[in-house]
């Protein structure tokens, strides 16, 4: 089996699951690693007036890329400023993505409470409603009770649950 480097990893964990937090920020990581190196060896290969030796080639495009930018390494030529320009636009969006992704996790995390929170108050509730129809049905077989026992010569008697489930039946068919 063929050996992956990281970032092809990278961008399987990437394609398998994107709204990963923990995805972007692996991609973002090896891209600007990636972006640290190359640029370093682009500008070394051809910018080597300003960028004599590797080292400082990857110095500068280090601090490019993390937006602080010393001054202390700047490149003179044309390629050498692409590259640097290159290296800061994926550093501003390196920043930029970080900060969505721990946005987002607090956001998350605010809407999981949220969430809790309603439907414990929704329980609440239905548990509510569920007691006091049952007192409502307890007082109703009880004013059953108390009429059958006013009519007891009646040759229709129907017993009182058969009434009570009667009255519920007709009030669900309406």
């Amino acid at each position: 089996m063929k050996r992956r480097n990281p970032f092809q990893r990278a961008m399987d964990r990437f394609a398998s699951d994107p709204a990963s937090v923990r995805n972007a920020v692996s991609v973002m990581i090896v891209i600007t690693v990636g972006i640290v190196i190359v640029g370093g060896v682009v500008v070394w290969v051809f910018d080597r007036r300003d960028f004599p030796d590797l080292g400082g080639a990857l110095w500068y495009t280090l601090q490019t890329v993390t937006t602080v930018g010393y001054g202390d390494n700047v490149p003179t030529t044309e390629l050498g400023r692409i590259v640097g320009a290159s290296v800061m636009v994926v550093g501003v969006a390196l920043i930029a993505i970080l900060t969505a992704s721990i946005t987002s996790v607090f956001v998350e995390a605010a809407q999981r409470r949220h969430r809790a929170g309603s439907e414990a108050q929704e329980r609440d509730s239905i548990e509510a409603l569920q007691q006091r129809l049952d007192e409502v049905l307890t007082r109703l077989t009880a004013i059953e009770a108390s009429l059958d026992s006013r009519d007891p010569g009646s040759d229709a008697v129907v017993p009182s649950e058969d009434r009570t489930q009667r009255r519920i039946d007709d009030g669900q068919s309406r």
